[in-house]
């Protein structure tokens, strides 16, 4: 079955540490329609001679990979960011279903399903951008996946959602969620505006303490409107 190619959520991997996950990666990606793929400061170079031999004649996704040195730049152009997190952390994001996920992008909404590196996951400042995680369930005693299983398990549930004729049942959205990239640009005002009010008293918890900030703002999915409102309002005190 072919799906709308523009329905289909974007991959990105974050600081990927072998060539060979990465060539798998695109093979598991295109077994389900998925083409499109970034990778943020892969830990090799994409000419390395391990990825095409695994990625088993998904070239075409290699192809097109669009390559980021941060995480931040890579999502500037989406609407939603999910993560994905097999592990605890300080950072806590909502969890969200993958039937939720077809609802959203069924409202054509741009949409990156975001996974870290292998050892670690993803780390709390690339989880602050996040606006929610996904969950893969999974033997409780040895919850490690491969990261090519891991995009595999998600790309064929949404693959298999979509495939429905009946996954078109819409959620209650807003018309014009903000970008990521007016959130960033409303993070340096606000950033600049409470380094000159002295809110971070502390110096060394200020990134921590600008994580939970940034949580807070993704909770309410701000349209370009309320993101353009708040700018001018923190501008006024800068």
């Amino acid at each position: 079955m072919s799906l709308n190619k523009k329905l289909l959520p974007e991959i990105v991997l974050v600081n990927t540490q072998l060539p060979e996950n990465l060539g798998a990666t695109a093979r598991c990606m295109l077994n389900f329609q998925f083409d499109k793929l970034r990778v943020i400061n892969p830990k090799f170079s994409l000419d390395n001679e391990k990825i095409i031999p695994v990625c088993a004649g998904a070239d075409k996704v290699i192809k097109k990979v669009k390559i980021f040195k941060k995480f931040s730049d890579s999502i500037k152009d989406f609407n939603y960011v999910i993560a994905t997190s097999n592990r605890e952390r300080s950072q806590k994001k909502k969890e969200i279903s993958f039937k939720k996920i077809t609802q959203i992008i069924s409202k054509n909404y741009k949409v990156a399903i975001v996974f870290g590196p292998e050892k670690s996951g993803l780390d709390n400042e690339d989880l602050s951008f996040c606006d929610y995680s996904i969950k893969i369930n999974s033997n409780k005693k040895f919850s490690s996946l491969n990261l090519s299983h891991a995009v595999a398990i998600v790309c064929y549930n949404l693959f298999t959602l979509l495939s429905k004729k009946d996954h078109s049942q819409r959620i209650n959205l807003l018309e014009n969620i903000a970008k990521k990239n007016e959130l960033l640009s409303f993070y340096k005002i606000l950033e600049k505006s409470l380094d000159e009010s002295n809110f971070f008293n502390v110096k060394e918890r200020k990134k921590i303490t600008f994580q939970k900030i940034k949580n807070i703002f993704c909770k309410y999915k701000l349209s370009s409107e309320e993101v353009r409102t708040l700018i001018s309002i923190f501008k006024k005190f800068s």
